[in-house]
């Protein structure tokens, strides 16, 4: 860890052990709770954040204890890499859970680095590229029995403004969308979720997997279609030592815009690795963690995964895997709804990154 980035992780430590008595805004009513947050982040694509959090929870229906809390989240940011975002976050229960609906509305301008295509790029031979994006995720879902939820999942992306044009990569490969691309596809969405707490599950499983077609009848400007399966496991051993696992798989198939193909890396798929340091038409991760609270509100982790990405399916068997591990620290920042800050410090072959962030990766 550099000195930089051990001050950063200082200052925000710093920042949350006072920002529950000195700072924050809520209101509670007996229909709505509002809460405004300020946070501070740090992930080796920004390096240090500093932000903005409104938040709603709600009941969308009176004395009914069995329909789960409605939220809405609107979260404003800015980094020292001079990236900055407004993102916001919907998740509406109607009556006894009969339907659910879900997604994003977001805007960035978001300068990072590209490192090409495919399952062998190099860490040194990269780019710096700056672009604005809007992005609309909306998932609408009703409940078909117990636990499982199925429905339309629609997605928008509009990439513009890119100051360097990216031709081709270093497989002399041609990169679709390398000067901005727009994008709108929608398809079949099924969810099965039995965790005890979406925010920072202890037991249970969730299953996610859909489908979506992009086209010009869509709106698209590129023909292509997008698979994805999500498996999570969360099991508690010794009332304490929570164990969740994680398998997830994205397979696209047609013209793919350059950053709409599978990615490793980030905060959420093997930590250590710069988002997008890997990317490809297909990808397969398997990862694991294992967390447990040690003094009142701390807690540590400890996790591991391996991934890999390809072109073609018919590729991955032939594909180097990457892998990643390492520790980390959880601060409970809410007792009630029971949420952490995560700071995890991860490792890989030729890489490693410190990621503050809330919630947990999976």
């Amino acid at each position: 860890m550099s000195r930089s980035t051990l001050i950063y992780l200082l200052i925000i430590i710093f920042f949350f052990s006072i920002h529950q008595k000195y700072f924050g805004f809520f209101s509670d009513t007996t229909k709505i709770k509002i809460g405004i947050l300020p946070s501070a982040f740090y992930t080796p694509e920004t390096r240090l954040g500093f932000g903005a959090l409104a938040y709603t929870y709600f009941n969308s229906t009176k004395k009914d204890t069995l329909t789960k809390k409605s939220n809405t989240q609107s979260y404003l940011s800015y980094t020292l890499n001079k990236q900055f975002s407004f993102e916001n976050d919907y998740q509406i229960w109607t009556k006894k859970n009969a339907y659910y609906f879900t997604g994003a509305i977001d805007y960035s301008r978001f300068p990072e680095l590209f490192f090409g295509i495919g399952n062998d790029t190099k860490p040194s031979e990269n780019i710096m590229i700056s672009f604005d994006i809007v992005k609309i995720q909306a998932k609408n879902l009703s409940r078909v029995s117990k636990n499982i939820y199925g429905g339309i999942y629609y997605q928008y992306q509009n990439l513009f403004n890119q100051n360097t044009k990216l031709e081709y990569n270093t497989m002399c490969e041609s990169i679709s969308g390398g000067s901005g691309y727009e994008a709108s596809g929608i398809g079949p969405i099924f969810i099965f979720d039995k965790r005890d707490n979406p925010l920072n599950p202890e037991k249970g499983e969730y299953i996610e997997t859909s489908f979506q077609y992009f086209d010009k009848q869509t709106g698209s400007q590129y023909k292509f279609n997008t698979f994805v399966l999500d498996v999570r496991k969360y099991n508690t051993f010794f009332k304490k030592l929570i164990w969740n696992a994680n398998a997830y798989i994205y397979v696209n198939n047609g013209t793919v815009p350059y950053r709409m193909l599978a990615t490793i890396g980030g905060a959420r798929f093997l930590r250590g690795y710069y988002r997008g340091r890997f990317r490809d038409n297909n990808m397969i991760v398997l990862q694991q963690e294992f967390r447990m609270p040690i003094y009142k509100r701390i807690g540590v982790a400890a996790f591991g995964g391996v991934a890999t990405v390809a072109n073609a399916l018919t590729d991955f068997y032939k594909n180097e895997i990457h892998y990643n591990y390492g520790v980390g620290l959880r601060i409970k920042v809410n007792k009630k709804e029971n949420t952490n800050l995560r700071i995890d410090y991860g490792f890989t072959k030729d890489s490693q990154g410190l990621y503050v962030v809330f919630a947990e990766a999976f």
